[in-house]
């Protein structure tokens, strides 16, 4: 393919209308959804990757169109008694696809490095999850071009293309993309080469299987039939995708975690530096509660720090969805250390409940410090949030009296107690 012709393919190509729409749904499923990746390195990578699964749908429809030219204009005979090589032919119109895919791919790369520079700390984005991002874009260019050679209805590509993505989402095994990037898991390479290699295949079935021509039916290189033995690659393909084993595996933990200087001590993954001070604070408003109301452990570990046999570490804080998540985490793992070992009797188990869930709820809120953040309603069962956020807003000397009041609740409901 010279570079003439592929340019000459990228100025008559469809796509070039369509290059606008796919940039705005690459930076608008960057941005539109919740900006809590933004300034965590791994975070920021998988987000950066994750649009290439929802723009791919219109590329691999608009690569259907592109390729079904040879339909609409009645070429397909002329082609297959053409004596050039197939994928000579179709390498220039592939090509130009999935130049407009990666173009459109690149600006949500480039904003999420951008936005995340300050406040994530040395490093960058981690490559992997941008070659799943890549892979995405190949896929969705590769199964349109292919589907639209394959079928000449001027609807049904675009339908083969939507259904084969969306069946990602129902299939966890052959996805090719993640939702979210933790610091304690990473993308296995082995996981990864294969879906390299699959895509790869899928990218030659594009370039080298002939169009189907509508009088003659599907074509033959002498006398192989390759409609079968695509179709029996691809499905081995995705077979080695599902047993190639999880995407992302879990990652050893740091020779050295950031743990911030006060007691009790916040320890964090590295790439998480941002939450530093946020979960220290929350720790710092547990402490301050006068009167030695509560206990809390020494130190506070996110997920993944130390082994999963540790004392505790069941109550280890995680952020699922940035720092909202971390007061409920570390509601337990103050909770765990606070409340005796209590015996409870079978007909007292739902007061017992209800004076632990009242203290969760408080804890949480308190260690959050913001109740509208939170939310007044809901909350655990039975507990009404709007007197617990009552009890958070009063004095600190009341609010220990409170939690004292709770934890002699527990104990007299509890009858057979005894300090943890």
């Amino acid at each position: 393919m010279t570079a003439r012709v592929f340019w000459t393919e990228l100025r008559r190509s469809p796509l070039r209308w369509w290059l606008p729409v796919l940039v705005a749904l690459d930076v608008a499923m960057l941005l539109g959804r919740d900006t809590w990746w933004i300034g965590v390195w791994p975070e920021a990578s998988a987000a950066a990757q994750l649009p290439a699964y929802f723009f791919g749908l219109v590329l691999g429809g608009g690569a259907a169109w592109v390729a079904g030219r040879t339909h609409r204009a009645g070429l397909t005979e002329q082609l297959s008694a053409s004596t050039r090589a197939r994928w000579q032919v179709e390498l220039p119109v592939l090509a130009g696809t999935l130049a407009y895919g990666l173009v459109a791919f690149v600006p949500g790369v480039v904003i999420a490095a951008v936005v995340s520079a300050r406040e994530a700390g040395p490093g960058f984005l981690w490559p992997s999850y941008l070659a799943l991002g890549v892979c995405l874009v190949v896929l969705s260019a590769a199964t349109g071009h292919l589907a639209g050679k394959l079928w000449s209805s001027r609807f049904v590509p675009a339908i083969t293309v939507a259904v084969c993505l969306f069946g990602q989402t129902m299939l966890r095994p052959i996805r090719f993309y993640v939702l979210s990037g933790h610091p304690q898991a990473e993308v296995s390479g082995p996981a990864l080469a294969v879906r390299v290699a699959f895509v790869l295949l899928m990218a030659a079935f594009a370039l080298a299987l002939p169009p189907r021509d509508a009088r003659l039916g599907w074509s033959r290189a002498r006398g192989v039939p390759l409609r079968p033995l695509a179709a029996v690659a691809a499905f081995a393909g995705l077979v080695a995708v599902a047993v190639a084993g999880p995407l992302l595996v879990g990652r050893p933990a740091p020779a050295r975690a950031l743990c911030s200087d006060e007691t009790p001590r916040v320890c964090l993954w590295p790439e998480n530096r941002k939450y530093l001070g946020p979960v220290s604070a929350m720790v710092a408003r547990l402490n301050s509660l006068p009167g030695g109301a509560l206990t809390l452990p020494p130190t506070f570990y996110e997920r993944g720090l130390r082994a999963a046999s540790a004392p505790d570490a069941g109550a280890d804080f995680q952020f699922l969805a940035g720092d909202l998540s971390v007061p409920s985490f570390l509601s337990s793992a103050v909770i765990a250390r606070t409340l005796p070992d209590c015996e409870v009797p079978s007909d007292a188990e739902e007061r017992y409940s209800h004076e632990v869930f009242s203290l969760d709820a408080y804890l949480q809120l308190r260690g959050f410090g913001d109740a509208a953040a939170l939310g007044n309603d809901g909350g655990p069962p039975g507990v009404d949030m709007r007197e617990i956020a009552r009890v958070a807003s009063l004095p600190d000397d009341r609010q220990a009296e409170w939690v004292k009041g709770r934890l002699a609740a527990v104990r007299e409901i509890g009858g057979d107690c005894r300090d943890r």
